[in-house]
């Protein structure tokens, strides 16, 4: 999080990719590091336990909202901080946060 503070402090646009449980953490450091309108994305935890295949399809199914995000203006204080990427939840997993899986 804290790499992505300093690049957007700086002009370049970042975006952070989190798994969905750590979604309440990163709105937390976001805004500790006074940045809470920053470009995040959640995708389906777990993601260690993946095979380097699975791990590659997770990626390539998140490349577009990450492009999507990237190409959109940052999120203002007052704008809501979070973005769900359209990758399909798994629904076995515990989530934190409203919003999370784009439940509102």
């Amino acid at each position: 999080m804290c790499d992505l503070v300093h690049l957007e402090r700086r002009g370049v646009p970042a975006v952070g990719i989190a798994t969905a449980p750590f979604a309440d953490e990163a709105i937390e450091q976001s805004r500790l590091l006074a940045m809470p309108g920053c470009r995040m994305l959640y995708i389906p935890h777990p993601v260690q336990l993946l095979t380097a295949g699975e791990l590659s399809a997770r990626a390539d199914g998140v490349m577009p909202a990450v492009v999507g995000a990237l190409t959109e203006p940052a999120c203002g204080p007052a704008a809501e901080a979070v973005s769900v990427a359209e990758v399909q939840p798994d629904p076995g997993v515990e989530r934190h946060g409203s919003g999370v899986d784009g439940d509102g």
